[in-house]
């Protein structure tokens, strides 16, 4: 019995080995081999300089620089993170289009014009421009969501048509930034000069809901977890949660100087606020609604601002990325350490910013 055994584990060890020695042939592969890879890439639009940065940032190169319309203020990233979309806003004179880019080819796609020609009307006298275009956020793959402060509306582009399908109007003097819910059918817009947000539903007709929310409501970002709007007043440097069930704002949380933008970490567990005049990021922790801590953005202890305006965090949520007006670069915020630990040199006026992951799997364009 014992010489049957030995011979049993002598046949089961020789099998051991040659399922090692297929492994290293590359048959059989562990499951980990099975993961697919990811190239990520980080956005930055140039407001003076009119064009579109792109970054590796796990080298911290910039590796294109692509032309935009004139005032690239906002950035868009599709859900499979291989198509990006520039707002430009315009300069003196109001800006009408997008840019659409090729995020891992680094290149221009194509401009669309932001006009009413797709959109059939009972009678039409002339062809509208949707002015100052800003806001913007994916709905799916092929539509988007972007405001237009001088037209008062907000519009529903087709990327594959390169054509605006819809119009939703609205009130609001200035409607700025724009976020949608979790489900993707409702979207959220700010008025910097009215002080409030519209709740848009995007398969109705019907005008939006107006929310009162505070003085220069501006940032704006949708919590994915809670589907509660949280609104940056840059005048009164408040921070208004607006609950999507009762339309009404429920909380009022004390800021920095001017909060600009607002995003969102950890599957909505952090929020993250940089305030421009105060030179901080303020990082709460959401579901409590309270401040966890102020990160400076100066390391050096300057008393001026950098003026930290957009912010994006990666799909890891190990680094937040700080677009900085006055010095013009990029803050490196390690979220696990909460500190800057980096900064990436900019071009003229960066604002806009966005990070993208695109997996090696995904289907190469036709």
């Amino acid at each position: 019995m014992l010489k049957h055994r030995s011979i049993s584990l002598f046949v089961a060890t020789l099998a051991g080995l040659a399922g090692l020695a297929n492994l290293g042939r590359g048959q059989d592969a562990p499951a980990a081999r099975d993961q697919p890879a990811a190239t990520d890439r980080l956005l930055v639009g140039n407001k003076a300089e009119h064009s579109l940065s792109i970054f590796d940032p796990v080298t911290r190169k910039e590796l294109a620089v692509l032309p935009t319309g004139k005032g690239p203020h906002e950035i868009a990233i599709s859900p499979d993170g291989r198509t990006a979309v520039v707002s430009n806003y315009g300069a003196e004179e109001p800006g009408r289009s997008l840019t659409v880019v090729d995020v891992l080819a680094a290149k221009v796609l194509r401009t669309i014009e932001l006009n009413d020609e797709a959109i059939e009307v009972a009678e039409r006298i002339k062809t509208r421009v949707f002015l100052r275009p800003h806001g913007c956020a994916f709905v799916d793959d092929t539509h988007l969501v972007v405001t237009s402060e001088l037209t008062r509306a907000l519009i529903v582009v087709d990327l594959s048509k390169g054509v605006v399908e819809r119009e939703l109007r609205t009130p609001q003097t200035t409607m700025h930034m724009v976020s949608l819910s979790p489900d993707r059918k409702r979207a959220f817009a700010t008025s910097v000069r009215d002080g409030n947000v519209a709740l848009f539903t995007l398969a109705s007709a019907e005008p939006p809901v107006i929310i009162p929310t505070g003085k220069g409501s501006e940032g704006l970002a949708v919590n994915p977890a809670t589907g509660e709007a949280w609104v940056a007043n840059r005048a009164a440097n408040t921070i208004s949660i607006v609950d999507p069930t009762t339309q009404k704002a429920t909380k009022e949380l004390p800021t920095g100087d001017l909060p600009y933008r607002v995003t969102f970490a950890k599957g909505g567990a952090l929020a993250l606020i940089p305030c421009a005049e105060s030179g901080e990021v303020y990082v709460f922790d959401a579901k409590e609604k309270k401040l966890l801590q102020a990160i400076s953005i100066s390391r050096d202890g300057s008393e001026q601002s950098p003026l930290p305006m957009g912010i994006t965090v990666d799909p890891d949520d190990h680094f937040a990325y700080v677009a900085c007006g006055r010095g013009e670069f990029v803050a490196v915020l390690d979220l696990r350490e909460s500190k800057v630990i980096d900064r990436i040199a900019a071009r003229a006026g960066p604002d806009g910013i966005g990070y993208a992951r695109i997996l090696a799997a995904t289907a190469p364009r036709k």
